[in-house]
């Protein structure tokens, strides 16, 4: 399974969102890798320090994980959305996210129309304004919104240097829910 994270604009999440798929699915004993297409490699950093797996030639992992860059125009994003049965769009509940998580989701529906689509609501902080608008503000997006959530959890952030060691009972239970969600997605 091949699982592209995209967006237009940096910021939403999609390097964290990709360390923490990679180390919950690693969790389930499948064989998981990163493809970093960005060129900051912050990906590949934090696999670096938590001994995550990026991809490798020839090798065949069960999840392959593709992180890209902040844009819609460079040839890596497309060629990510080309190669992707699972394209992830983060956004945070902000509007300016929101709408440029719509782009993304167009984008990816013109390259990639046989693939599973689906926005990440990311960041999210129960009881909040925009936490409760965002799926009244998705809901005329491209894409069908992913049905789980992350919340804003300082744990995620620390996943990047401690890996899945580094999060607590409650981060661990929802990130595997979300985990759930992302790959029952496959065709």
């Amino acid at each position: 399974m091949k699982i592209a994270l995209i967006a237009k604009k940096g910021g939403v999440g999609k390097t964290t969102l990709c360390v923490l798929l990679h180390e919950a699915i690693k969790q389930t004993g499948q064989t998981v890798a990163v493809r970093d297409y960005d060129a900051q490699g912050s990906a590949s950093k934090a696999l670096a320090r938590i001994e995550g797996t990026k991809e490798l030639p020839g090798s065949k992992p069960d999840v392959l994980l593709i992180d890209t860059p902040p844009s819609l125009t460079l040839p890596a994003t497309a060629a990510a959305v080309l190669d992707a049965e699972i394209i992830l769009i983060p956004t945070s509940p902000s509007p300016l996210d929101i709408w440029e998580a719509d782009e993304a989701a167009r984008f990816a529906q013109e390259k990639n129309p046989n693939a599973a689509i689906r926005i990440v609501v990311n960041r999210t902080k129960t009881g909040t304004l925009l936490t409760d608008a965002a799926r009244e503000s998705l809901s005329g997006t491209a894409s069908q919104i992913l049905p789980a959530t992350l919340a804003d959890r300082q744990s995620y952030q620390h996943v990047l240097l401690g890996g899945w060691g580094a999060l607590d009972a409650k981060a661990q239970k929802e990130l595997f829910q979300f985990t759930i969600a992302v790959t029952s997605l496959r065709a």
